[in-house]
C-alpha cells in the first residue's frame, strides 16, 4: 500500500466515487444512457435495454481500470467493442443475473434474496479477480473471492455492502410512483440513479483495487515501488541531503550520492529504496536492473520477502528477462512472489528458466509452480497439464517426480470429471 489505505474511513471512500460520478463526462453518460432506456415502450425496445445496460457495465468496467492504475478523470466513452476483457466482464454480469433470477423463480423471495446477498458480497471480488487474472474461469472461482476479499480486509465490505445496497433497493425504488410526475420522467430519473450507483461502485472497486494493489499483486502503470520504512539516523542526513538536491533540479548528483552509500553492506532500505526510484527518473535502466539484483540479494538474506516481490515487479517492468543475480534464488523470489497473489510475477520469472539454466535442480520446482499458478489462478489447466507432461519425460529421476506425477493425475482427474458432467 502506498498509503494506510486501513485508515481511510468508508465515508470517505463513499465520497470519493460520487465526486467521480457527479464529473461532468461521467454525468453526461448517465444522462445519455438514462434516456436509452425510453426506448423500452417501443416495439422490440428490450433490445435498447439490453444494450443500454452493457454499455454501463462496459464503461463502468473501464472506469474501474483506470481508477486500478491511478487515474480520477472520467473517461470519454468509446465505440471500442474489441476488448476480450470487457465483454469477459459482460458475461460475469449475464451470469450473476442469470443465478439471481433463477434463485427467484426457482426456489422463492427468501431463497432468491439469500443468493442475491450472497452474490452482492462475491460480485466485486469476481470483478476484482477478472481484472487481475484476466480469466473469466478464475472470475467465477469462489475460492478467488475468498483471497480477494481477505486481502483487501474490511474496507472490502464497503463495495459489498454498496452493491447489496443496490440490489435490495433497485426493484423497490422501481415499483414506486410518484403522483403529478409522467412516467417517462419517473423511468429516467430511476435509471439515472440505478447507473450512478453502479458506476460509483465500480469506481470504488477501481479504488481498492489501485490502494491495495501489493496484497492483490496488482501493477499499476505508474510502477513505483512504495515508500520504505523511516531511515535510521546514520542515513536520515544523507536522504534529506539527497533530496534537496533532486528538488533543486540535479536528481543525478542526489542519485550518485546516494550511490555510494548503497555499496555499504549496512545501507538501510530507505536508502536503497530512493536510490532505486532516483535511477528509474533518470531512466538509467541498466544501473537500475543491477542494483534491483543486488537489493533482492540483500532482502533475502534478511528475510524481507514482501520488499522482493516488489522489487522483482518493478525490474520486470523494464526488463521482461530479468532474473536474480542467482539462479537459486529464483524458485524463492517465485515462490513468495506466488504467495503474495502476485501470479504474473511469479511466472515472468520462471517462464525461462529452464531454457536459461537446463540442468539446474529447481528446474522441476519452477516448473510445477508455473503449472499451479495457470490451473489454479489463470484456469489454464490444459496448458499446466501439458508442461507436467514435459517434465515428467524430462525429469523422470528428479525427487519432484512423484509430486509433480500426483498433480498432473488430480488435474487429469478434474478434466475427465468435467467431461462427463460429474
Amino acid at each position: 500500500m502506498g498509503i494506510d489505505a486501513y485508515a481511510v474511513s468508508p465515508g470517505e471512500r463513499l465520497r470519493d466515487s460520487l465526486r467521480f460520478v457527479l464529473q461532468p463526462t461521467a454525468l453526461a453518460v448517465l444522462a445519455a444512457l438514462a434516456l436509452a432506456h425510453l426506448a423500452t415502450w417501443l416495439p422490440l425496445g428490450f433490445v435498447v435495454g439490453l444494450l443500454a445496460w452493457a454499455a454501463l457495465f462496459k464503461y463502468a468496467f473501464e472506469c474501474l481500470r483506470l481508477r486500478a492504475h491511478g487515474r480520477t478523470r472520467a473517461p470519454r466513452p468509446s465505440l471500442h467493442i474489441e476488448d476480450s476483457l470487457g465483454w469477459a466482464h459482460l458475461w460475469l454480469q449475464v451470469i450473476a443475473f442469470a443465478l439471481n433470477v433463477i434463485a427467484f423463480v426457482a426456489f422463492g423471495a427468501i431463497a432468491g434474496g439469500i443468493v442475491a446477498m450472497l452474490l452482492a458480497l462475491a460480485l466485486p471480488a469476481a470483478v476484482i479477480t477478472l481484472v487481475l487474472d484476466e480469466n473469466l474461469p478464475r472470475a467465477l472461482d469462489p475460492r478467488a473471492w475468498i483471497v480477494v476479499a481477505r486481502r483487501i480486509g474490511p474496507p472490502y465490505f464497503v463495495a459489498a455492502a454498496l452493491q447489496f445496497a443496490f440490489n435490495l433497493a433497485a426493484p423497490q425504488v422501481q415499483a414506486l410512483s410518484v403522483p403529478g410526475l409522467p412516467p417517462a420522467l419517473v423511468l429516467v430519473a430511476f435509471m439515472f440513479l440505478v447507473h450512478g450507483v453502479v458506476l460509483a461502485n465500480f469506481h470504488l472497486m477501481g479504488r481498492l483495487l489501485n490502494e491495495f494493489h501489493d496484497e492483490l499483486g496488482f501493477e499499476p502503470d505508474e510502477r513505483v515501488l512504495p515508500a520504505a520504512p523511516d531511515a535510521g539516523s546514520a542515513d536520515q542526513g544523507l536522504l534529506e541531503q539527497a533530496a534537496t538536491l533532486a528538488r533543486g533540479g540535479q536528481p543525478a548528483a542526489a542519485c550518485d550520492l546516494l550511490g555510494r552509500r548503497v555499496r555499504a553492506s549496512d545501507a538501510g532500505e530507505a536508502v536503497h529504496a530512493q536510490y532505486h526510484r532516483l535511477l528509474v527518473q533518470l531512466d538509467r535502466r541498466e544501473e537500475c536492473l543491477r542494483h534491483g539484483r543486488e537489493w533482492i540479494g540483500l532482502m533475502l538474506a534478511q528475510g524481507n520477502d514482501r520488499r522482493v516481490v516488489e522489487i522483482a515487479r518493478a525490474c520486470l517492468a523494464l526488463d521482461p528477462a530479468f532474473e536474480p543475480t542467482s539462479p537459486d534464488d529464483v524458485a524463492r523470489v517465485a515462490e513468495k512472489a506466488g504467495e503474495a497473489g502476485a501470479t504474473q510475477v511469479a511466472l515472468a520469472l520462471v517462464a525461462m528458466f529452464h531454457r536459461r539454466h537446463p540442468k539446474h535442480r529447481d528446474v522441476p520446482r519452477n516448473g510445477l509452480l508455473a503449472a499451479r499458478l495457470m490451473a489454479e489462478r489463470m484456469g489454464k489447466d490444459a496448458t499446466a497439464r501439458v508442461l507436467l507432461d514435459q517434465l515428467l519425460r524430462d525429469h523422470r529421476d528428479h525427487p519432484m517426480a512423484p509430486e509433480i506425477g500426483e498433480y498432473r493425475r488430480r488435474l487429469g482427474q478434474l478434466a475427465a470429471a468435467a467431461r462427463t458432467g460429474g
